[in-house]
Formats: C-alpha cells, structure tokens, sequence
C-alpha cells in the first residue's frame, strides 16, 4: 500500500509546475483574473499528454491535424482540454474568494500524520530517500500534496454537500435514472421458437419430468446459456429487449415464469435474485453501490455548479496560443458554407498567393487541406501543393502520410515514411502491454491476420523499391525499415516455414545493407543468419 501511494506522489508531484509563457488568459466580466488563474503553455501540454497516455491504453492515437472519424486531432483534443482547465482555475478562484484554502496548523498537523506513517520503517525511508533524494524534499512535497486535499475537501463540502438531506433530495427526483443504473437481476431462461414448445417444457419442468437446466441444454436456442443451464449474466434495465426486462423485474424471484414472447421467439424464466431500489437506504446496503451513487450525485451537481457560477460571475477565457487561436478561428468557421467559403480564400492567398507568409505554420496548411475536402475543392491544384508543403515541414504520422502516399506512391522516401509509421504502430503494439490488448480487442479473432499481414504488406511493398536504383540515403533507409519488420516477423512467429522465410529476407537485406554501409555489426549478423541456415 506505502509503495503504491509513493508511486502516486512521485507522478503527482512530477507535474509541478513552473511555468511563464500562457496559452490562456482568463477573465471576469471582461477584466483578467490575475495570472496565476490563467492556464499555462506547460501546463496545457502536460493536460494534454496525460490524456494521450490514457487514450493509448485503449488504442486511440491522435492525429496531429486531422479529425479522423470521432477522435479528435491534437489541436483540437487541446481546445477540449482547455474548457477543463478553466473550470479548475475557476474552482481555485472560488476557493480563494471564499476562504476556503486550509490553516497552516490543518495543514502542519495532516502532513506529520502522513510523514509519520511513511516513515515508520527502514526500508520505506530508504525508498522515499532513493526517489526523493532526502526526508526533507519528501516532507515538502507531503505539504503541497495535503494543502491540495484539504483545499478540494474544504470545496467540496461547502458547494456540493453530501448530507442525508442532500442525497435524499437528489435520490428523489432522479429515481427512475438511479434504478436503471443499480436495479439488477440474476435470471435464467430457456428460448424457443414455438409457443406451444415453451408450454410444453413448463409443464414438464413444473412436473418434474425434467430439470430446467436439462431443457435449457436440449431446447433452448440460445447457445451462448443453453450449455449453461440458461444461465445468464447479472442484466441492469436497458440491457434486454423491453419485453424481456418487463419480465426479470416483475416475475416473482424463484419461479417459473412465462412463456415471454420477444422477437427471438418464446422465453421460459426463473428470477434467482433481483436488487430492486426504492429508497436510499437500498443504495447504502452495498458500500460500492452506495460510493458510486455518491460519485455520480458530485458529478452532476459540480457541472450545475460551475455551470451557474461561470453565468453569474461572466467568466470567459481568451486563447492566447497563436496556433490554437486559428485552429479555432477554423472550427468556427466550419460551421457553415459561407464562412468556410471566406477562410479558404484568405488562406489561399496568404499559402499560395502574391503575399504569401514566409514559413506558414504547417497546421495551416492542415486547415486549408480540411477546407478544400468540406468544400469539394480537391481538384483544384494547390488541395495537392498543400499536402506535400505539410508533409515536408510537419509532423510525419497519421492522415498527412496515408494522403501523400495516394498522392505519390511511387516515391520510395513517401513510400518508406508510409509503412515506417505502420511498422512503428506494430512495434508499440508488443512493446506495449495496454495497447497490444486494445487492439487485440478492436480486431478480436482477426489480430493475428492482421498483424502477419501487415508485416508481409512491409516485406511486399519495400522490396519493390529495392529493385530499383536508389540514393545511397533512400536505400539504407528503407533497408532499416524492412530489418526491423524482420526483428518483429522472428520475435512473433516460430512456425518453422515463417523462420525459414524471414531468415533468408533477413540475409538479403543485411547483405544489401553491407554492401552501401558496412559495420561491424552489421557482418556480424550476417555470419549469424548463415549459421542458422545452415
């Protein structure tokens, strides 16, 4: 528990902050709040990077100008994040206009309590002295960390109280909402499709003819429960067809109910338990019930909360960050034809016209791509020139190298930078643990097809250009590629004729590779390969 606790600090503590350039001013009534209420350059990005991280645990990468589907690109993720932001300065405000931030003595007296614990064996105060560098450096930041809590809890209590009273009177008017979330029941059932078979079986589970597990395993069309006994996992309300979950929530819980018609066909069912809310105390029989009904009451009345006080105060903030700004500029404009209309012709004259900037930003080259798609202008011949300038001066990931790569798929530097990402993407994915097991799960049986075939679309697409002549440069760069494309095919795969095959690639590539940039490494591989083939 002490060594999971000082993981949390040492990254709490990691994201301090020192910063003085501002991405975000913040005002009241039109006048800024001093800076310290504003939001930081620093502490924009590590928001930013903080939510890339989560998202990567579940397989989401960010574009770094595109939207693609319903992720949001980076310049956007960040205006997103933005709102966020504000809201927690404005909650500091608050707490500050309010008296709210907690005593020196609160404070004193909390943080001995935490120092004490921490140090109360050898081996913890030789970790905290290892991380930290000193008790005393641990002690300071045990303060900030304490001030911090004291501070929210002193907030939270006096603008969302959690009293009986309160959560009454949020339980009351929301009972339905509350019942979908925590009313469950524990059911079985048998499917069939006749009504006539459903009756039938009712009579000879009822007659003891045949236990309800045995008809569920010889009659019941649901496969996924039939093997089962008709087993089904716990259902919350919107789980099920209406018809169904009419019946789990009103069968009396232990007999045999039905037949219930659906469009599947006939259910027979036996409730085995059901957790029916009617009142608060339903709530608090279960403490992790009760914690999570206490969460989602916070969460709710702090978005009202913040929400009227922003209202009333005429809170607002202003982007200070020029590359945000206009990105904004664009999504505003996006909003309708006329605006896009005008945002393009500016741009173009500014990208491609008489007074072309020196050095545009590459996301306005991004900006102008979008456009041109909105507006149906991709024939026209600077949609293609604004590719390849963000390509030669962006970041090179995402949807800038799948369109340069339908733009001038035979270019073997455009060709390589394509499949480099792709194979990068591969390599994160088993270096990985949470993002080889999101996609895993977005590709689902699919995932070894997929990641086989992506490495043999590698060895296919590259060793084309092979065949061709080359700069010294472009052909060492693509033979780094396709080795480790090769490093990943023998790690993954011992299939006997897959080795075989990747073995003799590998030769190839690496005598390729000796023959423009010899090393000693490189021979030295070379020797082991015709070892193993031997």
């Amino acid at each position: 528990m002490k060594k999971a606790v000082l993981l949390v600090l040492l990254v709490f503590f990691s994201i301090t902050l020192q910063a003085v350039e501002y991405a975000v001013k913040v005002t009241r009534n039109g006048e800024a709040l001093p800076e310290e209420f504003w939001i930081s350059s620093e502490e924009l990005v590590q928001a930013f990077y903080s939510n890339v991280s989560d998202a990567a645990g579940q397989g989401i990468v960010f574009d770094p100008y595109f939207t693609n589907m319903n992720i949001p690109s980076e310049h956007n993720m960040k205006l997103i994040i933005i709102s966020y932001l504000v809201d927690e300065k404005l909650v500091d405000y608050y707490i500050l206009e309010n008296g709210l931030l907690p005593s020196e003595d609160e404070v004193a007296s909390e943080t001995a309590a935490m120092l004490s614990m921490y140090t109360s064996d050898p081996y913890t105060v030789a970790q905290i002295e290892s991380i930290y560098g000193s008790i005393d450096a641990f002690a300071e930041l045990i303060e900030e960390y304490v001030a911090y809590s004291l501070k929210m809890d002193h907030f939270l209590n006096k603008v969302i109280p959690t009293d009986e009273q309160s959560l009454l009177t949020y339980f009351t008017e929301n009972i339905e909402t509350i019942r979908s979330f925590y009313e469950t029941v524990r059911a079985k059932h048998i499917l069939v499709i006749e009504e006539a078979t459903a009756l039938s079986l009712k009579n000879k589970i009822k007659n003891g003819e045949i236990t309800f597990a045995d008809a569920a395993a010889q009659y019941s069309e649901d496969s996924n429960s039939a093997l089962n006994g008709g087993e089904l996992d716990y259902l919350s309300r919107g789980d099920t067809v209406a018809e169904f979950e009419e019946a789990i929530f009103t069968a009396p819980v232990g007999e045999l109910y039905g037949p219930v018609k659906t469009l599947s066909g006939y259910h027979l069912i036996i409730v085995e338990e059901r957790i029916e809310i009617d009142s608060l105390s339903d709530l608090q029989a279960s403490e992790d019930t009760y914690s999570d009904f206490v969460e989602r009451y916070r969460d709710e009345a702090y978005v009202e909360w913040i929400e009227a006080y922003i209202d009333t105060n005429k809170f607002d903030f202003e982007i200070l960050d020029s590359e945000l700004l206009f990105y904004k500029s664009f999504i505003d404009a996006s909003a309708d034809r006329e605006s896009s209309l005008e945002m393009t012709a500016g741009l173009t004259a500014r990208l491609f016209g008489d007074g072309v900037v020196e050095n545009p930003a590459p996301v306005e080259y991004a900006v102008f791509i979008e456009l041109s798609q909105m507006l149906g202008l991709t024939n026209d011949p600077r949609y293609e020139m604004a590719i390849t300038r963000l390509y030669e001066t962006g970041e090179k990931k995402g949807r800038i190298l799948q369109m340069m790569y339908e733009l001038k798929g035979d270019d073997a530097v455009v060709v390589g930078d394509y499949y480099n990402e792709i194979l990068q993407d591969l390599e994160r994915t088993f270096s990985d643990s949470a993002y080889f097991y999101a996609k895993q799960s977005s590709y689902g049986m699919d995932f070894v097809d997929y990641v086989l075939g992506t490495i043999e679309e590698i060895e296919t697409a590259l060793g084309v250009f092979l065949e061709r002549e080359l700069s010294v440069d472009t052909r060492v760069y693509l033979l780094s590629i396709l080795i480790r494309n090769n490093s990943l095919a023998l790690d993954i795969n011992d299939d006997e004729a897959w080795v075989d095959k990747r073995l003799n690639l590998r030769l190839e590539y690496l005598e390729s590779l000796m023959g423009i940039a010899p090393s000693k490494e490189v021979e030295e591989d070379i020797e082991k390969i015709r070892k193993m083939l031997e």
